[in-house]
């Protein structure tokens, strides 16, 4: 009876773990994370949604409320003149495979005559000087499989310009159907994050 009790257990573990969102993640060029303290945002366009149920504003402010929560969990400082880190997201369209030294893109909203707005959910955390940062805003040096929807999280060495960290949804984000089910999955991704790389000092 009690071998029977431990198959079932170990059963729902599995089941479990197996019904869980899954994401990626990665540091392609093995940076030092403990070296970086401050970052900020490169205000990239609207996610936009195709689920038309939702509300894409609470969408947008959520996401970005989640990571600005997750970075300064993990010790980073928001500081819009001199970051160490970019952090750039993103939803790609297509499904795309993206190999060695892939450039990173950005598109940023723009108003009418072509002036840079930033949307409000960036508000008081986006990068000051991103209009003269340009489109392409670092570089990845390994390959990665994306599918249409995958939300894409990458943090940028500003000066430098090398993707040092990246995670990413394994399925996409259209897939939850509530804006909370959304979240839950920037929260899976930075539950990857690599905690010991932030060094406490």
């Amino acid at each position: 009876m009690k071998v029977l009790s431990t198959i079932t257990l170990f059963a729902l573990m599995l089941f479990a773990t197996g019904c869980g969102p899954q994401v990626t993640t990665a540091q392609p060029t093995m940076a030092d994370l403990s070296k970086y303290s401050t970052f900020a945002y490169l205000p990239n366009a609207d996610i936009e949604m195709t689920n038309a149920d939702m509300d894409q504003e609470e969408v947008n402010q959520r996401i970005i409320e989640t990571v600005n929560t997750q970075m300064q969990n993990q010790g980073y400082q928001i500081n819009r003149d001199n970051p160490d880190l970019l952090v750039l997201i993103s939803v790609k369209r297509n499904q795309e495979t993206e190999t060695e030294t892939d450039p990173v893109y950005a598109t940023y909203p723009y108003g009418t005559y072509g002036v840079n707005t930033v949307s409000p959910y960036y508000n008081n955390y986006y990068y000051n000087d991103f209009y003269n940062y340009g489109s392409v805003v670092g570089y990845d040096t390994d390959t990665y499989n994306y599918t249409e929807g995958t939300l894409v999280i990458s943090l940028v060495d500003r000066e430098s310009r090398n993707t040092v960290w990246k995670g990413m949804t394994s399925e996409a984000i259209y897939s939850g159907s509530t804006t909370d089910e959304i979240v839950q999955l920037v929260d899976d991704i930075f539950d990857e994050y690599p905690v010991n790389g932030r060094a406490r000092k």
